[in-house]
C-alpha cells in the first residue's frame, strides 16, 4: 500500500497520475469528473463502494491547503487495500463495508489554486492571466499562501448560505475585489468549481458530507443553529475520537461556506474539519498525525 507518496507536495499533476494508478491497481474504483476549473482542469472524483449509504468527502477548497488532497487520496488507498485483501481495521470489515456504503472522494476542489500555491505563475497560464493574478497578489510572485481560484474568488465563500452577510464582513475587512483570500465573488456559485460542487451535492444528496481544510484541529458542524440532532451527535463523537475541538464560526468565516450551504439547503449532517495545527500551508511533517486523526474519524463516520 504505497502508491500515494506522502513525502512530497501534492500537485494536480500528481493527483492525475495517482488516480490513474489507483484505478489500475484497484479496478473496482470508479472515477469521474464533477466539472472543470477556470483553467479547464477536471474536478476529479473517485467512488469506492456500492452501498445505499452515501458519503461525500472533499478537500482543497483552498489552494494552499493542498495537504488535504493528499490526506483524502491516502485514505482512499487505505480503504482500497483493505477491501482487496479482505481485511479489517478494528471492527470495520472492509468487504462488508463496501457492500453497504458508497464514498465519493473529491480530493482537489480547487486544482488551479493548488497549482498556483505550489508552482506559482507557470508557463501554461496566458500572459494576461499572469499579469492579473500578480496584481491580485499585491504585486508578489510568491503565491504559497494563495487560497482562491484563478478568478481571485475564495471558493469556500462562494456558496448560497447568508451570502450577503459574508459580503458585509468581507467589506469590514477591506476586501472589495479579487485577491488571495476571502473575496466571495459577484454571486453565489459564480465560479465553475463551487457550482460543480453544489450541483453534484444537490443532485445526489449524500447522507453525510465532510469538507477537509487546515488548520486548527477543529470540527465545525453547525450553520445558523440549523445543525441536525444527528449531526451534533456525530460531531461530538468525532471530537472524542480525535481530540479535535468543536467550534462555531464567527464573522466572515460563519457564512457562505460549502458546509454552511449543505446544512442550510439540504438539512444534512455536514462538517468542516480543520486538520493539523500551525500556520498554513502546513508542513508535511504533520501528515502522519493528521492522517491518524482523520482515519479514525472516518472509520466512525462510515459506521454512523
Amino acid at each position: 500500500m504505497n502508491i500515494i507518496n506522502t513525502e512530497r507536495p501534492y500537485t494536480y499533476d500528481i493527483l492525475q497520475q495517482d488516480t490513474a494508478t489507483l484505478c489500475r491497481e484497484y479496478p473496482f474504483l470508479k472515477t469521474f469528473s464533477l466539472g472543470q476549473s477556470v483553467h479547464g482542469r477536471e474536478l476529479i472524483a473517485l467512488s469506492w463502494g456500492e452501498g445505499q449509504k452515501r458519503l461525500f468527502l472533499n478537500g482543497a477548497h483552498h489552494g494552499m491547503e493542498w495537504i488535504t488532497s493528499l490526506l483524502l487520496m491516502k485514505l482512499l488507498e487505505e480503504f482500497c487495500h483493505h477491501y482487496q485483501n479482505g481485511t479489517s481495521i478494528g471492527n470495520v470489515h472492509f468487504p462488508s463495508l463496501f457492500s453497504n456504503i458508497t464514498i465519493v472522494f473529491c480530493p482537489m476542489v480547487n486544482p488551479d489554486g493548488v497549482q498556483l500555491a505550489l508552482c506559482g505563475l507557470t508557463e501554461d497560464l496566458p500572459t494576461i492571466t499572469k499579469t492579473r493574478l500578480k496584481a491580485y497578489n499585491g504585486g508578489s510572485n510568491d503565491f504559497s499562501a494563495w487560497q482562491a481560484n484563478l478568478n481571485g474568488v475564495d471558493l469556500n465563500h462562494n456558496y448560497n448560505a447568508a451570502f450577503e452577510k459574508g459580503v458585509f464582513y468581507q467589506h469590514k475587512l477591506g476586501i472589495y475585489g479579487p485577491g488571495p483570500t476571502r473575496f466571495s465573488g459577484p454571486a453565489p456559485e459564480s465560479e465553475p468549481e463551487s457550482y460543480a460542487m453544489a450541483e453534484y451535492t444537490r443532485t445526489n444528496v449524500p447522507d453525510i458530507v465532510v469538507a477537509y481544510h487546515t488548520q486548527g484541529e477543529i470540527i465545525y458542524y453547525d450553520f445558523d443553529s440549523k445543525a441536525t440532532a444527528r449531526g451534533k451527535e456525530m460531531a461530538a463523537a468525532m471530537a472524542e475520537i480525535s481530540g479535535y475541538e468543536l467550534d462555531q464560526s464567527e464573522g466572515i468565516a460563519a457564512y457562505s461556506g460549502y458546509k454552511d450551504w449543505v446544512i442550510n439547503a439540504l438539512y444534512l449532517p455536514a462538517f468542516t474539519i480543520e486538520a493539523g495545527l500551525g500556520k498554513n500551508p502546513l508542513p508535511l511533517s504533520q501528515f502522519d498525525k493528521i492522517y491518524r486523526d482523520n482515519l479514525n474519524m472516518l472509520l466512525y463516520l462510515v459506521q454512523a
